[in-house]
């Protein structure tokens, strides 16, 4: 089945990794242009410059819309068809613990082991800050832009617990709380809006 593929979306999703396109059609004579104006601006990272229109980008590069079109379809699909090998070398990794209304990030660029969902951590350096040292980890989500992958360790005070872990996901499923009460209030809030004794 044929998809069509928003020309704009690919734009944009090339913005998310324009080092890469910029390192494989910078010599491209009939990709200049265009290579040309993804250098000029940092359009993903800068939240003071709007994402383009193709208008703009047709001023901006001289190009006519078709050409414009057919040069990100062609950039776009030589990403993902197995010609070009990603590398995210740059490996950012952040810890962030939220404990009544008390809060900590802490920024780390490399760790032997990565810990899992469920596995105990001790930071004794927050111990002052947050007003324990033993947590768990709850999440972890990767993004993978330009040549960084950044990893987001969400960490909950105490021990991991299997079935609050399951309890919890089934209430955001069967909608007896929402998304925002699962990110506002913490795990003691939350059994008590269940009424689960703590």
């Amino acid at each position: 089945m044929n998809q069509t593929i928003s020309v704009k979306q690919i734009l944009y999703d090339i913005f998310s990794i324009k080092e890469h396109v910029i390192k494989i059609y910078k010599g491209e004579e009939r990709y200049k242009r265009l290579v040309t104006f993804l250098e000029a601006k940092d359009y993903f990272n800068d939240e003071d410059i709007p994402y383009p229109t193709l208008k703009q980008v047709e001023s901006d590069t001289g190009l006519k819309t078709h050409q414009i079109r057919k040069q990100l379809n062609e950039i776009y699909e030589s990403l993902f068809n197995y010609e070009y090998t990603f590398d995210f070398n740059d490996v950012e990794i952040y810890f962030s613990v939220n404990y009544f209304e008390r809060y900590a990030n802490v920024k780390c660029s490399n760790l032997s082991q990565l810990p899992r969902v469920g596995e105990n951590i001790s930071l004794p350096f927050l111990k002052a800050k947050i007003g324990t040292d033993f947590f768990y980890v709850d999440d972890i989500r990767h993004s993978l832009l330009n040549n960084q992958q950044i990893i987001d360790i969400s960490l909950k005070v105490g021990r991991f617990n299997s079935y609050w872990y399951y309890r919890k996901h089934k209430a955001l499923e069967t909608g007896e709380i929402g998304l925002f009460e699962e990110f506002k209030l913490n795990d003691y809030q939350i059994k008590d809006k269940l009424g689960i004794r703590n």
